[in-house]
């Protein structure tokens, strides 16, 4: 009887229990309810807003991954026999570079080789009667020195060869003056020249390694362009 009148009025059964349950509800903050009563309204609704929210989330469109730069840079250097993207940056103009000269050519023929550091280049680093590229002794006493062989003479100067991103070689010398002062000469001003190289502005980073088939010094320099028109201090990194 029941049944019929709700489809009689064009109610539905699940329709006319939803409303009964809606008045229930109403006249709730007119009687007292029992803590069990409260327990398990509480369950329903956890369980039915629970339900709703799943339900939204399985109809959402997915959202693509982004791609992750740090993943995508490992990538590269794996396909290229390099090392990961190192967990340091340089201290200078915040660059991340690879731990490993990022050369193509120089695959197979890198031994041991220094942690990649950096330069601000100078007036004096790209004058054409001055020439010549000078390194923190901090930088050297880092990178070089635990390169060299008993035979090596910093003072003397050591015949080196120097790498662009490129894989062209230009043979330069290094050397320390007076006990203090590290450069590499000669053969920086081709370099300099061929790459266009502007003080303040350009920022070199460099590798130092020990080729494995000559067993000679060598190193790679690579440059980045920054607006920069001043010297910059060199800051530790946090």
């Amino acid at each position: 009887m029941e049944n019929s009148k709700g489809i009689e009025d064009g109610y539905s059964e699940e329709c006319r229990d939803f409303y009964l349950a809606a008045l229930r509800l109403c006249s709730f903050k007119l009687e007292k309810i029992s803590n069990e009563t409260v327990k398990k309204l509480h369950e329903l609704k956890t369980k039915y807003c629970f339900g709703q929210k799943e339900a939204r989330r399985s109809n959402e469109p997915k959202t693509p991954e982004k791609s992750n730069p740090a993943e995508e840079i490992r990538r590269f250097n794996s396909a290229q026999n390099f090392s990961e993207t190192p967990k340091f940056r340089l201290p200078l103009s915040s660059n991340f570079p690879p731990e490993m000269p990022p050369v193509a050519c120089l695959k197979g023929l890198i031994g041991n080789c220094s942690k990649p550091f950096e330069k601000q280049l100078t007036e004096s680093d790209v004058k054409s009667n001055q020439c010549r590229l000078s390194l923190n002794k901090i930088d050297v006493q880092n990178a070089v020195n635990p390169l060299l062989k008993e035979e090596d003479d910093p003072n003397e100067g050591i015949p080196v060869k120097v790498y662009d991103s490129n894989g062209k070689e230009y043979p330069m010398t290094s050397i320390t003056w007076c006990s203090k002062i590290h450069v590499l000469k000669e053969g920086w001003i081709n370099f300099c020249n061929d790459h266009g190289l502007i003080a303040y502005q350009d920022f070199v980073t460099l590798w130092v390694f020990r080729n494995i088939k000559t067993g000679g010094l060598c190193f790679v320099i690579t440059s980045r362009r920054l607006q920069v028109f001043e010297a910059i201090k060199r800051r530790k990194l946090i």
